[in-house]
């Protein structure tokens, strides 16, 4: 979706309707796992899209990239530290 909207919002002709529903859309499944972030980054993005700004509206992009890597990188961590748990927890049972 972050591609989408970066692809979208380089047209000449920029429709902000569009990236609204986008950004809603990221802000609804931001919430869903709890990146909450990635979700606040989102008011700023959808407030520059009702107003048309196409600045803002690239500033914002960037920030919530960014929040969605910091994101990714927690997850990321987190999912090998539950892949050492389940290796260690499997060489004590047998």
């Amino acid at each position: 979706m972050l591609s989408e909207l970066t692809c979208l919002s380089d047209l000449p002709d920029v429709d902000f309707s569009k990236l609204a529903t986008l950004a809603r859309s990221i802000e609804e499944k931001s919430s869903l796992v709890g990146a909450e972030h990635v979700r606040s980054a989102c008011a700023d993005l959808i407030q520059a899209c009702e107003r048309m700004q196409k600045q803002n509206f690239l500033r914002a992009l960037g920030w919530i990239k960014n929040e969605f890597a910091h994101t990714r990188n927690k997850l990321d961590s987190f999912v090998q530290m539950e892949r050492r748990i389940f290796r260690v927890e499997g060489r004590e049972v047998k």
